[in-house]
């Protein structure tokens, strides 16, 4: 038997032993592709006449070879974490999107470039010609933007040579490295092939497949994008220090005599857990700045009540001893929103604004990102619409509303399927064409937000962080809300993409994997898209006889002004359907005129914080006081907030006794102290901190809790 047909069957075999689908479906599939171009042999009878055209079998074999390469290691992993879509593939089937079109698109125009370069021996002069997509625009938008193409169209790419093919083979993958034919194999075919292969590759014009290919020596932008998904090429690791975080200054102990009010914005963003757990997982060290612990805690559910009252949240209280400092106690604060009925929810106005520049072109950025949406696809129904922006150089309407119907989903579906990334970052003028949409598309009573789904990495008009603030914080005005996704280990612009989320009206999460993406879109779907309370805000009176001392763990970047409470002005943060939020607070219990003002001061003699003149203590059993303010979620910036309060009274509990949210909140809290390198992590270390989670584990269908302390033991 020839080469060429034992590595055929070599990969035939393969093919069999990855899926359960029969090989006759792999070999119609790129027949079809194969019949398409003239004189090119029928692959099923390449093994009854191989003698003869032993080139065009040599070029063949190549190409199945090196897509074979790719398309294992990408996709074993990637139909596992997509069994979730399987609706959709078979939708997507049926209105003639193929298998190979949705996941091995990059595969299939490689085999037809390397069949192309073969028929070029008999048919010299032909010239390969791909279709450009265009971008469609809104009839009734464009005459407010200027028309301008998307960095979108699929174009020859220049040629590379076998060296660099081969190099791509065995850097290609989705989230461990391929299980395929060696590289060996692949060489050897491909020394013996006459011909170059056109293969998608980076480009300096701004326009690229999105393929997901890359090496440790090249990239597209220089964002580390090509080393694929799951592990960090040599660029990558190097890129990692280009991402951004906000500089955090923990709160410190505060006096109840000086401070008596503690105010802060609620926060339900899970962007740092994903992070922070993305880069323990992969060996990387964790800048201290990436690490916000209310983030962390709110990462996971908290068995709370449901609000029986008036209000769309409840409130609940827990005190116990601190397990990282035996004098001090822990004051747990915990919201529950209420949860509405999935069957029950308004019907939804959202528009997709997706980043395919550049910087997307990396297998956890764009085809990650598309992924999860069509996660969400599967959970909208016909009074639901979708519009797609995107942006790249230049934004565009890419899909105008569309009702989520049988018809509508394949049209979303297939127009998912066929973005590809390339030029720079235009995010600014994306995000004002989203607005623009969302608001001429306004439901009134209903759902009607924005998705963004972006590394943040911003590079052409507007840019600065303060201007896209301020122009976010000005489109919320209209009561559309704003989901941001962030996605990429390169060059995530956390900074950004935090703060446009704390000022829109939204939520901010890290996607580092598919079934985070179920997690957000699937699991917390309510949450995610339906608010039920905007401008949530805490603030706690502490009495000055029962607590000496008192600080705010996390929600460093959240803190308001004791007169912002009360201030309708003032934006805060959105609780969504079913969502958690939980605070603690680290007091010092006993009476505030015997606490020092400060430790060990060399030049003054007083140092205990003096009673003011004017203030004399209440009598009383209370500990603290929780004083919440909210606004409904249609409420305007001029609309009253209303307010409420809790009383809470000192208790002896300790830790060991109190309830498993206590305790696994703890852990996470006390995790994310000893991340920061907090002074104030006591005793504490991760030997505690794995202690309280395992103590507080409870019930955990999702096994969120578990991975936490598996983590915790990566990290001992």
């Amino acid at each position: 038997m020839k080469n060429e047909d034992k590595m055929i069957d070599a990969l035939l075999q393969e093919h069999a032993r990855k899926g359960d689908k029969d090989d006759a479906e792999f070999i119609t599939s790129l027949e079809e592709r194969l019949d398409e171009e003239e004189g090119v042999v029928n692959l099923a009878s390449t093994k009854r006449r191989s003698s003869s055209k032993a080139g065009i079998g040599l070029g063949i074999a190549a190409a199945l070879t090196v897509a074979a390469v790719g398309y294992y290691g990408w996709n074993e992993k990637r139909e596992t974490d997509l069994a979730v879509n399987d609706s959709y593939e078979a939708e997507a089937q049926k209105a003639s999107i193929s298998h190979l079109e949705m996941q091995g698109r990059n595969e299939t125009r490689l085999a037809k470039t390397a069949l192309k370069s073969e028929s070029k021996l008999s048919h010299s002069g032909e010239k390969m010609k791909m279709a450009v997509s265009e971008p469609v625009m809104d009839e009734s938008v464009a005459s407010d933007l200027a028309p301008s193409p998307l960095a979108l169209p699929a174009v020859p790419k220049p040629r590379v040579s076998q060296k660099n093919v081969t190099k791509r083979e065995m850097t290609r993958s989705y989230e461990r490295k391929p299980s395929a034919p060696s590289s060996g194999m692949a060489k050897e075919i491909a020394a013996k092939t006459k011909s170059s292969f056109d293969v998608p590759s980076g480009r300096k014009d701004g326009l690229d497949f999105g393929n997901g290919w890359g090496s440790e020596d090249e990239d597209e932008d220089g964002d580390g994008g090509g080393g694929g998904f799951g592990r960090l090429s040599k660029k990558s690791k190097e890129n990692e220090a280009r991402s951004r975080y906000s500089a955090l200054t923990d709160n410190t102990f505060k006096s109840p005599w000086s401070d008596p009010l503690s105010t802060f914005s609620v926060d339900v963003d899970t962007a740092s857990y994903t992070n922070v757990r993305r880069m323990i997982q992969s060996g990387q060290a964790v800048p201290k700045d990436s690490v916000r612990i209310e983030e962390m805690i709110n990462y996971f559910n908290y068995s709370y009540p449901q609000p029986a009252g008036e209000h769309p949240f409840s409130v609940n209280v827990e005190t116990a001893s601190c397990p990282w400092n035996a004098e001090h106690r822990l004051v747990k604060i915990g919201l529950k929103g209420k949860d509405i009925i999935r069957e029950q929810r308004p019907a939804a106005n959202l528009v997709f604004l997706l980043d395919v520049s550049g910087s997307m072109n990396s297998q956890d950025k764009l085809p990650l990102l598309v992924d999860s949406m069509k996660i969400l696809l599967k959970e909208l129904n016909a009074d639901d619409s979708v519009s797609i922006v995107v942006y790249a150089g230049a934004q565009g309407l890419a899909l105008p509303p569309t009702y989520v119907d049988e018809n509508g989903r394949k049209v979303i579906l297939n127009k998912l399927n066929n973005f590809r990334s390339g030029g720079s970052t235009n995010g600014g003028a994306g995000i004002n064409l989203a607005y623009k949409m969302a608001k001429k598309h306004f439901v009134k009573g209903g759902v009607n937000r924005v998705i963004l789904g972006t590394d943040g990495d911003f590079n052409v008009g507007v840019t600065g962080t303060d201007s896209l603030v301020n122009m976010v914080e000005r489109e919320a005005k209209s009561g559309v809300f704003m989901s941001v996704l962030g996605f990429g280990q390169g060059n995530l612009n956390d900074n950004m993409l935090e703060k446009i989320t704390n000022k829109g009206n939204g939520n901010y999460f890290y996607i580092d994997n598919l079934r985070e993406g179920r997690k957000v879109f699937l699991d917390d779907m309510m949450g995610t898209m339906v608010t039920i309370a905007k401008d949530v805000k805490i603030q706690i009176e502490f009495n000055p006889t029962k607590v000496k001392s008192y600080r705010l763990i996390g929600y460093a970047n959240r803190m308001l002004k004791a007169e912002d409470f009360k201030n309708k002005l003032i934006d805060a943060g959105e609780i969504g359907s079913g969502h958690t939020v939980t605070a603690f607070y680290e007091v010092v219990p006993g009476n505030a005129n015997q606490t020092p003002a400060v430790d060990d001061l060399e030049y003054q003699k007083k140092r205990v914080v003096p009673k003011p003149v004017n203030r004399e203590a209440v009598d009383s059993p209370n500990m603290l006081t929780v004083k919440l303010a909210y606004k409904q979620p249609e409420a305007t910036k001029e609309t009253e907030s209303t307010y409420f309060r809790t009383r809470v009274v000192a208790n002896e509990k300790t830790w060991q006794d109190a309830s498993a949210d206590f305790k696994f909140a703890a852990s996470v809290s006390l995790f994310g102290m000893l991340q920061r390198q907090s002074e104030h992590a006591g005793q504490g270390t991760y030997q505690l901190v794995r202690k309280l989670a395992e103590a507080g584990r409870g019930d955990d269908p999702k096994g969120l809790r578990t991975e936490f302390s598996d983590l915790v033991r990566k990290v001992k």
